[in-house]
């Protein structure tokens, strides 16, 4: 191995007159710190710089006990599951037009240009107060304790009624600064772990996304690849692609992956 090809913690460390190693006989032992050191350079000029093992990993097949998902971090879908390309780029378009119209209007509110009441919403930290305004009565503890069949962390924690709580309309939303914004948008990615996903659920994660500032913050940022990654596994585990659920999943996770730039998470296409 030439020296000068060497760097890092290959970097030379001793000085080493320079011979013909022809005339080291390896059958002796060395008599020298020197020519020790140049029986070691001689021997490491004889391997490659970059070896790999030849292994059989076919014998670790029926040993394996996690499976890999894509390489977004999406789990795999039928073809027919995902959005297509078309669809996507129609609604990155349209999302980004109406954050600049909820942008102009809070503007307005401010400017008093605009006369909207201001509604009673919860304290930020009143994740409880939230539930009940998204989602309406919460149900007993007496109902959660069922032993019936249902497996354990399937029964929703809250009514599944649409008809119950409110919408996220603009009179509330307009007036939800950016704190306000990412403390219940974390609420409601906790809920959609904990009780699954409703369309009242998505018409909120909608509003609440075009109520983010950019650039994200590291924070939450790491939130909304967490509810890209949600969304996934529901996805993966509906029966049939005729689900009126998948439009709305399809969404959340195009929305996250291509208009706030987690292009790993996206879904890929050929086209």
């Amino acid at each position: 191995m030439d020296d000068s090809d060497s760097d890092g913690p290959n970097e030379q460390a001793f000085a080493i007159d320079d011979c013909n190693n022809n005339d080291i006989d390896l059958s002796v032992p060395p008599t020298s710190g020197t020519e020790y050191l140049r029986r070691v350079r001689q021997e490491a000029m004889e391997y490659p710089k970059v070896v790999v093992a030849d292994l059989d990993t076919s014998l670790f097949i029926p040993r394996q006990t996690v499976k890999v998902s894509e390489p977004g971090g999406l789990l795999p879908v039928p073809a027919n599951y995902k959005a297509p390309m078309s669809w996507q780029r129609l609604q990155v378009a349209e999302f980004a037009s109406l954050r600049q119209k909820l942008i102009q209007f809070r503007a307005l509110v401010k400017l008093k240009k605009i006369a909207v009441p201001a509604p009673k919403l919860p304290h930020a930290t009143h994740a409880q107060g939230w539930c009940k305004l998204c989602f309406g009565r919460l149900k007993p503890k007496s109902e959660l304790l069922n032993t019936s069949s249902e497996a354990a962390g399937e029964r929703p924690l809250l009514e599944s009624s649409e008809s119950e709580g409110t919408p996220p309309l603009l009179h509330i939303v307009a007036h939800m600064d950016q704190q306000l914004v990412t403390c219940v948008l974390e609420y409601h990615i906790n809920w959609l772990e904990a009780t699954g996903f409703t369309s009242r659920q998505g018409q909120w994660f909608y509003a609440l996304l075009a109520s983010l500032q950019k650039p994200l913050t590291p924070e939450v940022c790491s939130w909304i690849r967490r509810l890209a990654r949600l969304c996934s596994n529901i996805r993966a585990s509906l029966e049939s692609s005729s689900d009126p659920r998948l439009n709305e999943l399809n969404l959340i996770i195009c929305l996250v992956s291509r208009y706030f730039d987690q292009r790993d998470l996206a879904d890929s296409w050929n086209s």
